[in-house]
């Protein structure tokens, strides 16, 4: 029985992952409902990497429809692959998997100009890393995908997490605020609330 259990828990967590990180499309966990406020209107969470890298991914891996909608090849959400493009950027994906004290290496410039986040950051990169671990052991690919979706999650959770536990002198008491850290809580995408109708889900 409680075998039974632990495997249900672990393909409910992959589900979830799929769901949330792989086909934002679909919103079945309700991320955009009722959403009034962003996530920047409420923490203001410091760019970890570095802009140049950033701008780079972004014009590598431009947002743009399947031109064939009849492919069967493997795919891959532009997303995914900013994210493990900006990753590798930052010398944080190594052999295809995410790099967790590399990371925290690559955004020391970064803590040292932001004391408020300092310690946040500390747990938050090891907190990330495990369990960005834990998801890919359990992980199966139909067809192997273009991008994998680790660097976006561990992306998503890193500032999710910095979201849900922003400092009190960086959080602005807004109305909507305390709703977005409840979305978060249940699984939804940081970046799927970085505007309005959460239609932004470049992980920048």
């Amino acid at each position: 029985m409680n075998r039974l259990v632990c495997a249900f828990g672990v393909i409910f967590v992959v589900a979830t992952l799929e769901l949330v990180v792989a086909h934002p499309g679909k919103d079945v966990l309700g991320c955009h409902n009722g959403t009034s406020i962003t996530v920047d209107e409420c923490c203001a969470i410091p760019m970890l990497a570095n802009k140049t890298v950033i701008e780079k991914c972004k014009a590598a891996h431009p947002f743009k429809p399947p031109q064939n909608t009849d492919d069967k090849g493997p795919r891959g959400h532009p997303g995914e692959c900013i994210a493990e493009c900006i990753m590798k950027g930052m010398g944080a994906l190594k052999n295809e998997k995410v790099d967790g004290p590399a990371f925290r290496k690559a955004i020391e410039p970064v803590v040292k100009a932001n004391p408020a986040f300092a310690k946040l950051l500390d747990d938050t990169v090891k907190q990330c890393h495990e369990s960005i671990n834990v998801d890919s052991e359990f992980t199966r690919y139909v067809t192997k995908p273009v991008c994998k979706p680790d660097a976006k999650a561990f992306i998503n959770c890193v500032y999710g997490t910095l979201f849900e536990q922003c400092p009190t002198n960086v959080w602005t008491q807004k109305d909507g605020c305390t709703q977005l850290k409840d979305k978060i809580k249940k699984g939804c995408a940081y970046f799927a609330l970085r505007k309005h109708g959460g239609r932004r889900m470049r992980p920048t």
